[in-house]
């Protein structure tokens, strides 16, 4: 019943926020330009109106892409930088942003206005900042633990059986999906805890998501697992769609981009409804207990009382 109650309130709360789910797109939509407008007009500068683009369209030509030599090191060395900026800009975009989606989808939050969203983007800034990066070396750290020293350990082992390399990636795969959903959880737990407070508190709000992601297992990893899921539907859906779909008219270009944009926009939503629907989950369990609706969605305009004693040691509610 709290999942159902959760995904419901989350999103009822995300739709509220539906200008700062715009803003994230307009922004990563831009972020992006930056790499790819630079790179076409490096490649339309290398290959001009020569005939290699036509001889790539039939395949990969191995002969065409020695020829390019120099000019093809050049894009690529260019690309790769242009990735690695890219990526540091978008995740300090990215926290910033969520400081503000955060704030606007507790509970109380009130109307959506683009002071009080800045406002807590500049707030949360710093500690979601040093959340995000903690949480980053932890992933680091889980890859290099979960994965790449099982397959390596497989690999060079003597009389090992055929195939144990690619059983032992699938499996160990498999179990870091599951430590990253727990990861996330944990993430969201604490951007939340964060975000119902007056001043910055980056480690204890990582305390209280690890915490609670373990006392709320039951409840809370089927929520972050159905979510999880839901985010990646739209990312199937556009790697299908650009795979089956190859437009030969500039009408059909434009079609194919207008779809694709309009996933990415579901893709944020659905990334936004995580964040709503741990909060109402968190404010269920923890912080806050309705007293004359226990529907979180109207709750959310109602009074509260009856904080946990032991709780409110921890934690200040707004």
């Amino acid at each position: 019943m709290k999942i159902f109650l959760s995904i419901k309130s989350g999103f009822f709360r995300s739709l509220k926020a539906w200008k700062g789910i715009i803003l994230l797109w307009v922004i990563s939509f831009v972020t992006v330009s930056f790499l790819s407008v630079p790179l076409k007009a490096s490649m339309k500068a290398v290959f001009g109106k020569s005939m290699v683009i036509e001889k790539l369209m039939d395949g990969i030509n191995v002969d065409v892409i020695g020829d390019l030599g120099k000019n093809l090191q050049s894009i690529a060395s260019s690309l790769f930088s242009g990735i690695i900026l890219l990526s540091l800009v978008t995740i300090l975009i990215n926290v910033f942003i969520t400081g503000g989606l955060f704030d606007s989808l507790k509970a109380g939050s009130g109307r959506f206005t683009s002071e009080n969203f800045f406002r807590a983007s500049a707030k949360n800034f710093w500690s979601f900042l040093v959340i995000s990066g903690i949480l980053y070396l932890i992933i680091i750290l889980l890859i290099i633990i979960v994965i790449v020293v099982p397959v390596s350990v497989a690999g060079k082992a003597e009389s090992a059986p055929e195939g144990i390399v690619f059983k032992t990636l699938c499996i160990t795969f498999s179990i870091f999906l599951l430590a990253m959903s727990l990861i996330l959880l944990a993430a969201d737990y604490a951007r939340a805890w964060q975000a119902s407070r007056e001043q910055n508190a980056c480690f204890r709000a990582l305390g209280f998501g690890f915490s609670q992601t373990f006392r709320t297992f039951l409840s809370s990893f089927p929520l972050i697992i159905i979510l999880l899921i839901l985010q990646a539907l739209p990312a199937w859906g556009l790697i299908k769609l650009i795979a089956g779909y190859t437009p030969d008219t500039g009408g059909g270009i434009f079609l194919l981009f207008i779809i694709s944009q309009l996933i990415i926009v579901l893709k944020i939503f659905l990334k936004v409804l995580r964040f709503g629907s741990i909060t109402s989950l968190m404010e269920q369990n923890f912080l806050k207990v309705p007293v004359l609706n226990e529907d979180p969605v109207k709750a959310d305009q109602e009074y509260y009382q009856d904080i946990p004693t032991e709780l409110k040691a921890e934690t200040d509610v707004r």
